[in-house]
């Protein structure tokens, strides 16, 4: 993992973990592309399901 960005690591009571970053908008830009490469990769997902699905059915009317 890639450290570099982090300043402070702290684990609370519950649990919980705390991070603190040096510059926060790098921090919030860098979590909004993962959160963008996930939903692609949700999308592709769901679209390999849906083919799998149509595939299958093509496979039950053919028989």
């Amino acid at each position: 993992m890639d450290l570099y960005n982090i300043s402070d690591i702290k684990r609370k009571k519950g649990g919980d973990i705390e991070i603190r970053f040096f510059d926060r908008l790098k921090a919030l830009e860098h979590l909004q592309q993962l959160a963008c490469e996930e939903e692609a990769d949700s999308a592709a997902t769901l679209f390999s399901a849906i083919e799998k699905g149509a595939a299958a059915l093509r496979d039950e009317k053919n028989e």
